[in-house]
């Protein structure tokens, strides 16, 4: 199957799905919106959540065949239904049938919960109840703009929600039409929308009330993003990855108590990685990974900046795409997207049995352990791993010893090239050895250092973690690298002592006790290790081939080492 084929492919996935359930009983008009059985598409291609397909057939709408164009236009037209009924708000108008497979029903309690005859009117009941409390979180409190007008469809100004049978595995769908919702053309579309939901979730993974709960504050965030805040066209798959993630976050923001979201994790945590066992870059977006499993980045930013971070990156997306958008917002609370992309990396160390609500996620002891990229037993002398990271990437390399492991995080932090269509590659070598250490190297246990070489130093970050202790594997208090070679390292990592970010003076003198640099830096504190970071571009032509004195000064005290350099 050509690409092309599969993004037609994918653009029927979750537009209309309907399981075989439904199929037994469904109407001859809902079977010819079921697009994604008509192009036989596999069950496992599809997600909660209809919207992201007809995103991809946005974004490639000039390449499809005109009958497929013909076919997707079709299946997002609103079906009318027998009834309607308008929130006691007056903002939503919920349509409904009140006979046939559309007709909703409350469900018994428990997994293999019934329909419960005579409850449409309930059940509608509760769709206005939740659509009104997401209301008031997203846009009352979290301060999100309102999804716009869609003029008088659906018979009136009201936001429109549909009620439909939609299978066992789809929630619901935001849908718009590709051209007569377009309220805003150019580089970033804004259009109308419109919400279906399922008519029982009867059969779901989380079913009644707790399934229609989650999907208000997916869909409706949906309805937001692509009303308010719009759809960016000139970067790859118009970054939709952020916008399931932000919305699988949602969903537990708005009710923390259903856990739908773990159902995801495992496809990150084990499974986001090509043939090569190389993770993906975080920006990848196909019909495979959507971006729900990803929605732990949210959880990162939220949980370590506040929840109000989402809202300003959603905010900044008015203006740019989301990467910039998410680099000014970070940089405005003083810090980078290449750090806190580090920093999220390690967190993703501590889930599972080694979670750590102080050093990671609070939920982070029901997510899966990370699966290493690679394994390597070392047997006393010498290990090495070869693989490569893409950009903006986090890869994890486990060195397994007698009676512990060592795990190396590797972070390919170059969120610039992670915008291309392609993000590059970066090779990576770490190799442990007991002896005949080769530059830069860090000791990581008593006599047992590892070298991490790459052509793309400067873009990489790396930790090193004992599984024993889950703390920081480095054993060595004193710079690293060290000796510092100029022209291949990418930084000097100073260690420190204090407990908190702060500002950190280092200065340089040479072996006659002149001060040759000085330059003030910012500390960084992860998971009990300290230190300050120097960029080696800043050394590069201040410093040559000798031995120095690199001394450090806080506000409680000051750090002196000595530094062999080799231009």
């Amino acid at each position: 199957m050509g690409r092309l084929d599969r993004l037609i492919v994918s653009v029927a996935v979750l537009l209309l799905p309907i399981s075989a359930l439904a199929q037994k009983t469904a109407s001859v008009q809902a079977s010819t919106r079921n697009i994604d059985q008509i192009l036989g598409i596999p069950s496992e291609e599809r997600g909660k959540c209809g919207t992201s397909a007809l995103m991809l057939a946005l974004t490639q709408w000039q390449a499809l065949q005109p009958a497929t164009k013909q076919a997707v236009l079709l299946a997002v037209q609103r079906v009318p239904k027998h009834k309607s009924r308008v929130s006691p708000s007056g903002r939503f108008r919920v349509h409904y049938d009140t006979a046939g497979v559309h007709a909703p029903a409350l469900i018994t309690s428990g997994p293999n919960g019934q329909r419960i005859s005579g409850t449409a009117e309930k059940f509608v009941d509760s769709v206005a109840t939740y659509f009104e409390k997401i209301w008031t979180l997203e846009i009352d409190s979290l301060r999100l703009e309102a999804p716009p007008s869609d003029g008088v469809q659906g018979g009136g100004p009201e936001y429109d929600i549909y009620v439909e049978e939609l299978g066992t595995d789809m929630f619901g769908e935001t849908s718009w039409n590709l051209t007569s919702d377009l309220i805003e053309n150019g580089v970033r579309q804004r259009f109308s929308t419109y919400i279906t939901v399922d008519n029982d979730f009867v059969g779901y993974r989380t079913p009644g009330m707790d399934g229609l709960r989650v999907t208000a504050a997916h869909e409706f965030f949906h309805a937001i993003q692509v009303g308010s805040y719009g759809v960016w066209t000139n970067v790859p798959s118009s970054n939709f990855f952020f916008y399931e993630l932000s919305s699988v976050w949602m969903e537990h923001l708005a009710f923390p108590h259903i856990h739908d979201y773990y159902y995801y994790l495992p496809k990150y945590f084990l499974y986001y990685r090509d043939g090569q066992d190389r993770s993906y870059p975080f920006t990848l977006w196909d019909g495979m990974y959507r971006g729900y499993e990803r929605a732990v980045w949210a959880f990162f930013l939220s949980e370590k900046f506040g929840r109000d971070v989402i809202r300003e990156i959603w905010s900044g997306m008015k203006q740019s795409p989301v990467l910039p958008a998410t680099t000014s917002v970070l940089a405005r609370r003083g810090t980078t997207m290449e750090r806190e992309f580090a920093h999220f990396s390690l967190w993703n160390f501590y889930t599972g049995d080694r979670a750590d609500p102080t050093r990671s996620y609070a939920e982070g002891a029901s997510f899966p352990r990370y699966k290493p990229n690679v394994s390597m037993d070392f047997f006393g002398n010498q290990a090495v791993i070869r693989s490569a990271a893409p950009a903006m990437s986090m890869q994890m390399y486990q060195f397994t010893l007698s009676g512990d492991t060592v795990t190396a995080i590797v972070t390919n932090r170059d969120a610039a090239s992670a915008q291309n269509s392609s993000p590059p590659f970066s090779d990576v070598s770490l190799a442990m050895r007991s002896s005949g250490f080769e530059p830069p190297y860090q000791l990581v246990a008593p006599g047992i250092g590892v070298s991490l070489k790459s052509p793309d130093l400067a873009k990489l970050n790396v930790v090193y973690l004992r599984s024993s202790t889950k703390e920081n594997a480095i054993v060595s208090p004193g710079p690293s690298p060290n000796p510092l070679r100029l022209g291949t390292d990418a930084r000097l990592l100073l260690p420190l002592t204090v407990k908190s970010m702060e500002p950190v003076d280092v200065y340089v003198l040479n072996s006659a006790a002149e001060k040759v640099f000085e330059r003030r830096y910012q500390s960084q504190v992860s998971f009990g290790m300290a230190a300050v970071e120097i960029p080696v571009s800043d050394l590069r032509s201040e410093l040559a081939t000798g031995v120095f004195f690199f001394v450090a000064q806080t506000r409680g005290e000051e750090h002196t080492w000595k530094v062999a350099v080799i231009r």
